[in-house]
């Protein structure tokens, strides 16, 4: 199976930096314009006829974007970014003869409404830069949706853009997926691919050839005398990695606090990778070769959120981390964390208690509390640090077979249970 090499990640401290980006500015990836169908015939044009047609596209479209906003460039850097969209172009074909594209046309409709708004915004907002060119460098980025199960994407030069299924089916939220495609649209607003060429003093500018066709090939294939983990280990020592990485990261989030998405998807995300990645048996695909989740990068958001005034609730933009309720025809409603049940109510009010009970719970798990902050009482009353959450009446325990008292003994020990696998799937950002 072919191996897939530049993930996208909000999880990254090895970055793309080391396998895509300072090949053909891998982490440019996800910005997005619009949704774009590849040319039928494009693998089927020399590479001059494609660059000569990006040439006139990133003028006519740089143009365009000058008379909106009224802001023009500096020749100078227009050049540079028609030069990004330009390398780009040309790679495309390459990419489309090693990866089918998807017909998911639900996923590509998803994936253009979401990035839109993040795109415009990238295209208009001057973002505060750690690493990288901090001017603002807009591009016409475009999307292509690619078939497989791979929690990946990639980009090229130019806001080029390949994102596959799988990562469309990982995250659990618009605001997630938003927050992916800031990180992403973030390395190619600050030009991070530019930005290692010219620290070139720290790398072996040869080595870039190699690495864009180990990405282009999906795998260890064609670097020749280079592997892949030397490349990587390259980037790691020249600290490009956690350097993009970590302003991609405060990039991303500055275009998400400009948004209407919520900016702790950025957090839930990488949380959400760092517990798959302890569930494999062995890391075998980009997302964790290339995007490590980072303890350093989670706390620099938790600094952001703070910082934003932001209150950190994981439930409003993951359902990992959220109470969901489960009805039955029978009247009986359930509220499940996970697996795990924490409550099952009967009755004709049962619908309003659980939702009560799982809005309660919700802020209850996402203050992220202690064990011993659980309560149950002799009433049927379940409380967390001493508030009310919910209480089991007399027909919830009809319905069980069992007192109100020991509905809420059971009831405490699974919140408790649940706090516990909780604490290992998050980080207690600092």
């Amino acid at each position: 199976m072919r191996k897939s090499l530049v993930v996208l990640g909000l999880g990254a401290s090895l970055s793309a930096v080391a396998l895509g980006q300072s090949a053909f500015g891998a982490e440019r990836l996800f910005a997005a314009f619009h949704l774009q169908s590849p040319s039928a015939q494009a693998a089927d044009k020399p590479k001059s006829e494609i660059a000569d047609e990006a040439r006139k596209t990133y003028s006519a479209w740089i143009a365009e974007w000058s008379k909106r906003t009224g802001v023009n460039l500096p020749r100078r850097q227009v050049n540079d970014l028609e030069e990004d969209y330009v390398t780009g172009a040309t790679y495309i074909p390459t990419v489309e003869k090693e990866n089918k594209l998807s017909k998911n046309q639900a996923m590509m409709e998803r994936l253009e409404r979401i990035s839109r708004p993040i795109a415009d915004i990238a295209a208009d907002l001057q973002v505060k830069c750690s690493w990288g060119d901090g001017r603002l460098n807009p591009l016409p980025y475009k999307f292509r949706l690619i078939e497989g199960k791979d929690v990946n994407a990639f980009s090229l030069p130019g806001g080029f853009i390949f994102v596959y299924e799988g990562l469309m089916s990982f995250v659990e939220s618009d605001d997630e997926l938003a927050a992916v495609l800031a990180h992403e649209i973030s390395h190619a607003s600050l030009r991070h691919l530019a930005t290692m060429i010219r620290e070139q003093s720290k790398f072996d500018t040869y080595a870039l050839p190699a690495m864009l066709i180990a990405i282009l090939k999906g795998g260890d294939a064609g670097i020749g005398i280079m592997s892949l983990s030397q490349l990587a280990g390259m980037a790691m020592q020249s600290g490009w990695s956690v350097k993009a990485e970590v302003a991609a990261d405060w990039a991303g989030f500055q275009y998400m606090q400009a948004s209407n998405y919520n900016p702790v998807a950025a957090l839930t995300f990488m949380e959400r990778l760092a517990q798959k990645q302890r569930a494999l048996d062995h890391i075998d695909w980009g997302i964790y070769r290339t995007h490590p989740p980072s303890r350093e990068r989670a706390d620099y958001i938790g600094q952001y959120l703070r910082g934003a005034k932001l209150t950190i609730r994981r439930s409003e933009v993951a359902t990992s981390f959220r109470v969901v309720l489960k009805p039955d025809p029978t009247g009986v409603v359930e509220g499940m964390f996970g697996t795990r049940r924490l409550f099952r109510f009967k009755g004709s009010d049962a619908d309003k208690r659980a939702t009560d009970a799982a809005t309660k719970l919700n802020d209850f798990f996402d203050s992220v509390p202690e064990l011993f902050e659980v309560q149950a009482t002799a009433d049927g009353s379940i409380l967390g640090r001493k508030s009310f959450l919910f209480r089991y009446s007399v027909e919830d325990a009809s319905g069980n077979s069992a007192k109100v008292e020991e509905l809420a003994m059971e009831s405490a020990q699974a919140i408790k249970r649940s706090l516990y696998t909780l604490a290992f799937r998050i980080w207690d950002v600092k």
